[in-house]
């Protein structure tokens, strides 16, 4: 799965493993460190209410609040800005991002500033005015992908319905799916069908945060709580009141921090590292993990009573050898979105190319075919994708398949394992940056190693 048109949005990585999006619409979202904000960025050097951002027309801006710090853009302090997609700005030492693909917004959308003002609009800090240029949009291919899910076989087709579905009640959700095979999409999808689409969508991976900092970044920390917490911190349950939270890798969640993410999730309440009151969070939990949790539970590492309250409704996600039919149209869509001035058109996919592609068992799924894509358009020698443009692929796999399979495999066990051999085939052996591309933390990667029995000598490093 792949995101094709999500729509406008911020998002913001507040710490290592947690990202916080606030989806953008007809109102204005203010952006600061008090309650009242939309976007809450838990930092002294924040302002209450730091900046905002709104729209004129189809045309998206960012204001300053007359913040004490400032708000940040190329090295600069700005007073407004006008937002493109991809632009980066800065609000105390958090690095904002704004996405919006040319098709992200409706032309029945109303702006956020009164209709029938003039081209010039200066706000109430004497800056220049703003400038709203007219500018054709492009089709929308919201109707083609719904919840930006690219591809026509029935397996997209069932997970669309499946989506529109569980987003209209609030119970939990565990998403299930190899690595890389857009559990993410999935749950953001869920989120903007929901009736909290206007809050904030939280995204903590739990195996990329040390075990030491997990239990502050859920539920937060009071001052002095330990060695570093030099501020009063909220968590993400704190930030997402009133939005979803989306635990990505919930089976790496340390079992003894186990019991008080039930709690959190029973009493809808919790409480920050260190402190005594007992704060009310009201959010939606979805869930994804790319393992088999009732094997975990007969192994005493993820909890039975956890598992049944999280998992209320299970969407499962297929991988993509067995969607095929899906890899041509996200292939294309990788190569659209590839397009560079400066390096000149992208080049065409030949019927060999095409081939090579629909043939190979993609065991990263997505995220390896946009990584072949992307591989294969920086290598090219000529204006078209032809066969040879691939044959790493091929190679990978042939360093996979040789490698002994232990016995007593699951069949998911065997998909999690070769899509190991096959990250570490294309990153030449380096664990590190294995580790990143799958979405887990090193220590976890060495623990698959370990488990699948994977200690060829090309991978000794």
């Amino acid at each position: 799965m792949i995101q094709g048109d999500p729509g406008a949005r911020l998002s913001v990585t507040i710490s290592n493993g947690m990202t916080v999006e606030v989806r953008l619409g007809q109102k204005e979202v203010k952006i600061g460190r008090g309650h009242e904000a939309d976007l809450q960025l838990p930092d002294p050097s924040v302002s209450r209410l730091h900046a905002k951002v709104f729209r004129v027309g189809q045309q998206y801006f960012l204001a300053d609040l007359r913040s004490r710090n400032g708000t940040h853009a190329d090295g600069k302090r700005i007073t407004q800005l006008a937002l493109e997609d991809g632009r980066m700005f800065l609000v105390g030492p958090f690095r904002i991002h704004f996405h919006r693909p040319v098709s992200g917004s409706s032309a029945g959308e109303e702006p956020t500033v009164p209709s029938g003002t003039a081209s010039g609009i200066t706000d109430s800090f004497g800056a220049e005015p703003i400038r709203v240029t007219k500018r054709t949009e492009a089709p929308t291919v919201t109707g083609e992908a719904p919840f930006g899910l690219i591809g026509g076989s029935a397996h997209v087709r069932k997970l669309v319905a499946t989506i529109r579905r569980v987003a209209a009640s609030d119970v939990p959700v565990l998403i299930e799916g190899e690595t890389g095979s857009g559990k993410e999409l999935v749950a953001r999808g869920i989120h903007d069908a929901s009736a909290r689409r206007e809050r904030p969508f939280i995204v903590v991976n739990c195996g990329a945060i040390s075990p030491e900092l997990i239990e502050s970044e859920l539920f937060g920390h009071e001052k002095g709580a330990f060695t570093g917490a030099t501020a009063q911190r909220k968590g993400a349950f704190e930030l997402a009141n009133n939005g979803t939270i989306f635990l990505d890798e919930i089976g790496e969640l340390p079992i003894a921090l186990q019991p008080k993410l039930l709690r959190a999730l029973e009493q809808k309440e919790v409480k920050r590292v260190g402190g005594n009151d007992l704060l009310l969070a009201d959010v939606r939990i979805l869930a994804a993990t790319n393992r088999n949790l009732r094997e975990e539970i007969a192994r005493k590492t993820f909890r039975e009573d956890l598992y049944f309250r999280i998992v209320a409704i299970t969407v499962p996600i297929p991988p993509l050898r067995d969607r095929r039919e899906d890899v041509a149209p996200i292939a294309r869509h990788f190569l659209s979105g590839m397009g560079n001035p400066a390096s000149g058109p992208v080049p065409g996919l030949s019927p060999a190319a095409m081939d090579a592609l629909i043939s190979h068992d993609w065991p990263g799924n997505v995220r390896e075919l946009r990584n072949a894509i992307q591989r294969a358009v920086v290598m090219a020698e000529s204006g078209e994708l032809t066969g040879p443009d691939f044959s790493f692929l091929r190679q990978a796999a042939k360093q996979g398949a040789e490698t002994e399979t232990p016995s007593g495999l699951s069949r998911w066990e065997q998909a999690e394992r070769t899509n190991i051999l096959g990250e570490l085939a294309r990153q030449m052996g380096n664990k590190t940056k294995t580790a990143r591309e799958l979405g887990i933390a090193k220590s976890t990667l060495f623990e698959k190693l370990k488990k699948y029995g994977i200690r060829t000598a090309e991978f000794d490093r």
